[in-house]
């Protein structure tokens, strides 16, 4: 369908000056009525538009696991969330992947990736599932990338068998580590078994 400037700038708000432009750029190549009238094809023009909206995405891939036993969890982690991007042509996108426990706050890589969408180098978080962001507090990282205006999007809603067993893992680490504070570190491990019941008793 070929249509006239006007409606061009009614449909899609695209005034005369950025059709010029994109006729300088190669991009598009008008059609002329027999007086001379520039007339576009609708497809090209709605076309031009898709790839303008996926040059503003600024995307990136954010994959964890916990310990270094889980690397090729990570691995595939990560090959699937490039998939993903390469579905959805993003071009140059961002990787940022580690080994560490959902429930620490000082993961380097997610540090980083904070900082990319302070600084406006990110828009788009892609992960596997939400807990690969964080163990808790992920509605208010969610709340707070999203008021940086940064889209997340998770491939999976429910985590796997795996990734619940990874969930223990951290919990006891976490009990571990406060028991730790609390007994010292030489007693520590003894008095978490004692209070998981795991001690034998053998009187």
């Amino acid at each position: 369908m070929l249509l006239r400037i006007k409606e061009i700038d009614e449909r899609y708000a695209i005034g005369h000056s950025s059709l010029l432009e994109w006729e300088k750029q190669g991009l598009l190549s008008p059609q002329r009525t027999p007086g001379g009238h520039r007339r576009y094809l609708q497809a090209d023009i709605e076309k031009l538009l898709k790839l303008e909206d996926l040059a503003e995405v600024k995307p990136a891939i954010y994959a964890r696991v916990s310990t270094k036993k889980q690397a090729e969890n990570l691995t595939r982690q990560l090959a699937r969330l490039q998939e993903y991007c390469k579905g959805k042509k993003y071009a140059e996108v961002k990787e940022f992947s580690e080994i560490a426990s959902g429930l620490n706050d000082r993961r380097r890589q997610l540090h980083k990736l904070i900082d990319a969408v302070i600084e406006k180098k990110v828009n788009l978080i892609v992960c596997e599932y939400k807990d690969r962001l964080s163990r808790f507090g992920i509605n208010f990282l969610i709340h707070f990338f999203e008021g940086l205006g940064c889209e997340l999007v998770f491939l999976e809603e429910k985590a796997s068998k795996d990734e619940n067993e990874e969930l223990v893992g951290d919990v006891l680490a976490l009990i571990t580590s406060f028991s730790a504070r609390l007994y010292g570190k030489r007693g520590g491990r003894k008095k978490l078994k004692e209070t998981l019941g795991l001690t034998n008793d053998e009187n």
